[in-house]
């Protein structure tokens, strides 16, 4: 515990300090006591290319033509900003007139093997028939029967049998 002269010690210097801060601010109220004021605090704010004409006038006041030098860089820079957006979008369209094309050529390309592939399937089928016809006329009925019976299958497969999505056959290999 501390002694009654340290104590006493202690509260002189906290006064001698509380004396020190109310001399150094006199306009302070008392404790205790209820101030009222008023206080007024104002804020602008400027958005665009160019600062304030307030700014700029004094910006040419200081070095003169400051302000036109500041206004045609912000013209400048917006013709330059309008010119790579418009490049942009140019580049962007003629990119998805390139996919467009390339799609109608891979469709004409699927439609060129659709197209071979039924011509050929029916010459297969046409030969099948007729050499099936031929030997039945020769008295061969089994091996007759076993080559009608091929194309006869094929087609009933592909009528009956769904097709597979493209995308779901990708994901499946």
């Amino acid at each position: 515990m501390a002694t009654p002269s340290k104590q006493q010690g202690q509260v002189a210097a906290q006064n001698a300090t509380a004396s020190a801060v109310r001399s150094a601010f006199p306009q302070q109220p008392p404790i205790g006591s209820v101030q009222i004021g008023q206080v007024q605090a104002q804020s602008q704010l400027y958005s665009g290319p160019v600062p304030h004409p307030d700014i700029l006038q004094k910006f040419d006041t200081l070095v003169p033509g400051t302000a036109q030098r500041m206004i045609q860089l912000a013209e400048d820079e917006s013709i330059h900003r309008r010119r790579m957006e418009s490049a942009a979008l140019d580049a962007n369209i003629n990119a998805q007139r390139k996919q467009l094309d390339i799609a109608a050529s891979q469709n004409k390309a699927v439609f060129r093997s659709d197209l071979f592939g039924q011509v050929f399937g029916l010459v297969v089928a046409l030969a099948c028939i007729a050499a099936a016809v031929y030997l039945a006329m020769i008295g061969n009925n089994v091996a007759a029967g076993i080559l009608a019976a091929m194309p006869t299958a094929a087609v009933i497969r592909a009528f009956f049998v769904r097709r597979i999505p493209a995308a779901q056959n990708a994901k499946n290999q």
